[in-house]
């Protein structure tokens, strides 16, 4: 039986008992015409396998913490999700913040790129989750080649309380309890309620969208549409596409 949603990690268990093969977050790059959609059991492969490698594979200890330096992308919100399955802290702020391991995208690859302290896991961003085809610095690890053979649920179960720390928010130290509280205000402010489908171009890994275009979507049984690269016209197809019947556009 569903029970209250006080953390992420039980409104996805709640998401999955009810509707497992209901989309959850549908990714859009308007630019290249990708398209990728994850159900909420797709999802939660996608979560179990990533959170096997912060916890099994790289050793890394609840209350540990992590920087998920993507842009938006359906990427971002496994990695988040799983780093709290984790029992890690995630570091959502904009000052350059070190952290026991960062998630970076292909940029970080690009000449003078500032390259982060500690474990580092790149992410190519390639169609359906594609490894990096030029070779990555020394000691980095490709996400795809270390994530896609991990199994689909996890080897270490993390307890995890309303009162631990989630996230470090624009300065500050956010619990799990509070972090829901803020996304289902959120939720009410935008209009989004159970079942409905937010679009949005908010990156789920900085300190607006996590809690907008993440955390909103799944405490309240709803789900999300990113979409990347796209103008007013566009935007307006997706969402008729989509069938969205709320949005959240902000200026980039």
């Amino acid at each position: 039986m569903p029970q209250p949603a006080t953390l992420v990690t039980t409104a996805l268990a709640n998401a999955l008992a009810i509707a497992p093969g209901s989309p959850l977050v549908t990714y859009y790059d308007a630019s290249s015409g990708e398209r990728i959609e994850l159900s909420v059991k797709t999802f939660e492969n996608w979560m179990s396998k990533i959170a096997n490698l912060l916890s099994d594979d790289l050793g890394l200890e609840a209350g540990q913490s992590i920087k998920v330096a993507l842009p938006t992308h359906w990427q971002s919100t496994v990695t988040v999700v799983a780093a709290w399955a984790a029992g890690l802290r995630v570091i959502a702020t904009d000052a350059s913040v070190a952290a026991d391991v960062t998630v970076v995208g292909p940029t970080a690859l690009a000449n003078g790129a500032e390259r982060p302290a500690g474990i580092v896991i790149a992410c190519s961003l390639r169609p359906l989750g594609g490894a990096f085809v030029e070779p990555l610095p020394a000691g980095w690890l490709d996400f795809a080649r270390e994530v896609t053979g991990q199994p689909d649920i996890m080897l270490v179960q993390q307890y995890i309380s309303g009162g631990d720390i989630a996230v470090e928010l624009a300065g500050r130290s956010v619990t799990h309890a509070e972090l829901t509280q803020e996304a289902l205000d959120t939720a009410a402010r935008l209009g989004l309620r159970p079942g409905g489908r937010l679009i949005t171009n908010a990156n789920p890994a900085d300190p607006t969208g996590l809690v907008s275009a993440l955390v909103a979507p799944l405490v309240t049984g709803s789900s999300v549409v990113l979409v990347v690269g796209a103008g007013a016209a566009a935007r307006t197809r997706i969402a008729a596409q989509e069938h969205s019947d709320c949005a959240l556009w902000l200026d980039r």
